[in-house]
């Protein structure tokens, strides 16, 4: 009988953290954004392109906690006289590398991944949301403090792991509830991605403006974005520079 209820009493106490760990997780209220200054901007005679915000990891106007990837959030201007149609957004990196928007938390994943090894080749570590501060200075935003009840969620949990190890109870039922958990926070996930995204390519008329949301993974300290369109006189890259507002964005400062 005891034994019994420390086992329904463990899992209890595990269902908590095995959510709040191991991906990511929409949160029940978004952190509220304004952008009253934008991070960069650039112009030619027929498009301009502004980069008002980067949702980080854990910074302003997040709305998932364990993200491993950016949502830009891009405004743009029909200039000319004639509609021009926008067919491709690339960040290009400090690397050089210049790296695509994904359509998924599957893709951004993968894609981050890929980053985070061809950053290691060169002896640099890259992470999530670090070095994040010259963003911060660059723009200017208000939104909620980002809470920190997700770290205690997941110390938490590892306690209760303990405790259930140590006195020998059986886990394997709650690892598995674990894992439902976890593949339902990421079609929630999913589903947010799907519904914030803009799928190129965007056609836009004359004089008429539109915001961009495109997702990305980690790009470390981007250097600048690329904005190709294709209007009747063929096709063109506006540039925008980003060297400035996201200096050392994800990149590890290492101690020397």
């Amino acid at each position: 009988m005891m034994k019994n209820l420390l086992v329904q009493f463990a899992f209890l106490l595990l269902l908590p953290g095995l959510s709040g760990c191991g991906g990511a997780k929409v949160l029940k209220e978004p952190e509220a954004l304004a952008v009253t200054q934008s991070l960069a901007t650039a112009s030619d005679r027929h498009l301009s392109g502004t980069l008002d915000w980067v949702i980080f990891r854990d910074g302003p106007g997040t709305w998932a906690r364990n993200v491993d990837w950016d949502e830009y959030l891009i405004r743009v201007q029909n200039l000319g006289d004639d509609s021009l149609q926008i067919t491709k957004i690339t960040v290009v990196d400090s690397l050089g590398t210049r790296i695509e928007p994904r359509q998924n938390r599957k893709q951004l994943v993968k894609g981050t991944k890929e980053t985070k090894r061809r950053y290691k080749g060169e002896g640099l570590k890259v992470k999530a949301g670090v070095s994040a501060g010259t963003l911060l200075a660059a723009g200017a935003v208000t939104a909620a403090t980002v809470a920190s009840a997700g770290a205690a969620v997941a110390a938490y949990g590892s306690s209760a792991m303990a405790a259930g190890v140590a006195t020998g109870l059986l886990l394997v039922p709650v690892l598995a509830v674990g894992g439902l958990v976890r593949m339902g926070n990421n079609n929630k996930v999913d589903k947010q991605i799907e519904s914030r995204q803009t799928l190129l390519p965007v056609v836009l008329q004359e004089e008429e403006e539109n915001s961009f949301h495109i997702f990305f993974p980690l790009a470390p300290s981007p250097q600048q974005l690329e904005l190709t369109y294709f209007d009747s006189r063929g096709d063109h890259t506006l540039i925008v520079d980003t060297q400035a507002a996201l200096a050392g964005l994800h990149l590890v400062q290492v101690e020397k």
